[in-house]
């Protein structure tokens, strides 16, 4: 009985970055912050991360704000979708 060819993926499958850009180094860091503000936070971490985002934004700081805007959507989606269609309107 032949095996079927499995075809390389060029994604992974549960990857959900679709407007990354920046390197794995980069997308680990936000990880990583992701997952520490969610241990210290619990279920709030997602709006910490956005504002944090928000104050790094207020300071100038757009490479850091991006940073936290990642952060945040790595813990919800849906909220950074919303805050990023609030500061772009």
């Amino acid at each position: 009985m032949a095996r079927p060819v499995l075809g390389r993926h060029l994604r992974a499958v549960n990857d959900n970055a679709e407007d990354w850009t920046g390197s794995w180094q980069q997308q680990e860091a936000a990880l990583d912050s992701a997952l520490r503000l969610f241990a210290a936070h619990g279920f709030s971490a997602a709006a910490r991360a956005r504002d944090a985002a928000v104050i790094a934004e207020a300071s100038g700081d757009a490479e850091r704000s991006g940073f936290w805007l990642e952060v945040c959507r790595t813990l919800d989606r849906r909220m950074a979708r919303d805050f990023k269609a609030r500061r772009s309107s």
